[in-house]
């Protein structure tokens, strides 16, 4: 297989990325648009005040990828202007993207790893939540965050110590590459597989969910949400361990990627899920002990679901127990 150099995959960033951050763009200013009005018509119909119905996980969590996802944007065209206007006088762009200690290049690299750790602790909170608050369900992947954590500057900090001939493949950045991408990919593995066991596990004797399906409807997103940023994340690690230069382009893409994955769902829910789930809760009579108004997040590119309710059933011990399905996330 031919080797892409860097200047195409740099060109090919630019142009897909840019896509990208389009659908990103129109997605996250329709989610703005459905949690503040959310927020006003909870304001109006349950009486709470305006800051406590907006000021959710959720909306933080969007405000922060959005911030991220676009500051990576702004320095992928500012790189490419330097590459062919600024630098040398556009006469060495090879040069330029070839130096990975680039000032340009460590911002770069910073807002991924940023990007990626918020939205790691989205999910992991979003586990958390649906567990009914459960601290042991989240060690493991509390875990695994706190590794993306201390490897994602490690991989900042080795690609400041790289002089301008050597390669994104040396051992000493390889190394904290696969140790961000394993830390990120049990995050999301684990937390996704724990949501979605105890969405589907929320079913009465007869097979059918509470909520008149509306937690199928959550399931489906949970997977649909995992596999979109998972698959995408598995192709740059493959290209990465191949030695392909296309890994440039993947890694690079993976920022717009987790804000469409965060935000696809905030709309699709927003849009009329959510609604339908609500109604056929209300007409369920299993039983909805009680209605949380505040919307909070929960799953694996973040995402939220608002079933604003507490689903009770029994245990195969026969002993009661609960799940919260408010505000679902992916």
């Amino acid at each position: 297989m031919t080797q892409p150099s860097i200047i195409s995959v740099n060109l090919v960033t630019v142009a897909l990325e840019s896509l990208l951050y389009g659908i990103f763009l129109t997605l996250t200013s329709t989610s703005f648009y459905i949690l503040i009005n959310r927020a006003l018509s909870q304001q109006s119909s349950h009486g709470r005040s305006g800051c406590s119905s907006l000021f959710t996980p959720v909306m933080f969590g969007t405000i922060a990828i959005t911030l991220t996802v676009s500051a990576h944007w702004v320095m992928t065209v500012v790189r490419l202007f330097d590459a062919f206007v600024n630098f040398e006088q556009g006469q060495a762009a090879l040069l330029y993207y070839a130096d990975l200690a680039l000032t340009t290049e460590i911002i770069k690299t910073a807002f991924v790893v940023t990007t990626l750790i918020i939205s790691d602790i989205l999910l992991v909170y979003r586990l958390w939540t649906v567990w009914g608050y459960n601290y042991y369900v989240i060690i493991i992947p509390s875990l695994t965050v706190l590794g993306l954590s201390i490897a994602g500057p490690g991989v900042i900090y080795q690609l400041s110590q790289l002089n301008a001939t050597s390669s994104v493949f040396v051992t000493e950045v390889n190394r904290w590459i696969s140790a961000d991408y394993a830390c990120t990919f049990v995050t999301n593995v684990y937390s996704t597989f724990g949501i979605a066991w105890k969405v589907w596990h929320v079913r009465s004797p007869g097979g059918k969910s509470y909520g008149g399906g509306n937690l199928q409807r959550v399931l489906a997103m949970i997977v649909e949400s995992a596999a979109l940023y998972t698959s995408y994340a598995v192709f740059f690690f493959v290209a990465y361990q191949v030695n392909n230069n296309i890994q440039f382009t993947a890694i690079d893409t993976l920022c717009p990627i987790a804000g469409i994955a965060f935000t696809m769902i905030n709309v699709r829910v927003g849009l009329g899920w959510g609604q339908r789930a609500h109604q056929s809760s209300q007409i369920s009579s299993a039983g909805i002990a009680s209605r949380r108004a505040a919307e909070q997040s929960f799953a694996m590119r973040p995402v939220a679901v608002d079933i604003s309710q507490v689903v009770h059933k029994e245990d195969d011990m026969g002993q009661p127990v609960k799940i919260r399905t408010n505000d679902y996330s992916v």
